[in-house]
């Protein structure tokens, strides 16, 4: 197979994925016929190609993923017709950026932070598979921790944890025209039911 060849289908894949794809998933695809190093030097030639796009190849969760851009955002949501059923409410975003800032931490610390009672939105954050058990905490009662997860990584667009902006870049967000990132994300998992209210979140108890 030669590399122009091997480098479309790599970049087909990238298109047909839902999540985020890394130089080790692709090895195991095409078996003795592509060395692990040489996909990586593909994946990173396909991101530089992709600047110059109209589509992006973004570093994600430990993969790379190809992705619209920003700026095309509205229109994509006018197209898609998103609505409160595909989003996180405000409480929800508020308890995610606590257990992202101070993770590991547990519902009852959680609690403490917000003033409220929080187990209705760590239940709707570990439905949609954002946040998951971290273990538990050495203090009497044994408590469940909480941690963001890879699926995190995926819906906020960071290569890693480190890639979460600093105190001063969210204020920085919070003074400028546009509502900070967390506002924007989508959740194209959410149930069909319905959306998720803030009365829903902060009245219903996780299970």
């Amino acid at each position: 197979m030669g590399r122009d060849e091997l480098k479309s289908i790599v970049e087909n894949i990238l298109l047909a994925a839902d999540q985020p794809v890394n130089a080790g998933e692709l090895e195991k695809i095409f078996l003795n016929t592509a060395e692990k190093n040489d996909l990586q030097l593909i994946l990173e030639e396909l991101k530089e190609e992709y600047q110059s796009r109209n589509l992006q190849i973004l570093e994600v969760a430990d993969g790379y993923q190809l992705c619209t851009r920003h700026e095309f955002n509205d229109w994509i949501r006018k197209f898609l017709k998103l609505d409160r059923s595909s989003r996180l409410s405000q409480p929800s975003l508020d308890t995610l950026s606590i257990i992202a800032y101070k993770q590991p931490l547990t519902r009852q610390e959680v609690d403490d932070i917000r003033g409220v009672d929080s187990s209705g939105v760590i239940k709707t954050l570990l439905e949609k598979k954002v946040i998951g058990p971290a273990g538990r905490k050495k203090v009497p009662g044994r408590p469940i921790m909480y941690r963001t997860t890879q699926k995190f990584l995926e819906y906020f667009g960071l290569k890693d944890l480190s890639d979460l902006p600093t105190l001063e870049d969210l204020k920085e967000e919070l003074e400028g025209d546009d509502p900070p990132l967390q506002s924007q994300i989508e959740f194209a998992n959410a149930d069909s039911s319905g959306s998720v209210t803030v009365e829903d979140e902060e009245n219903t108890s996780p299970e």
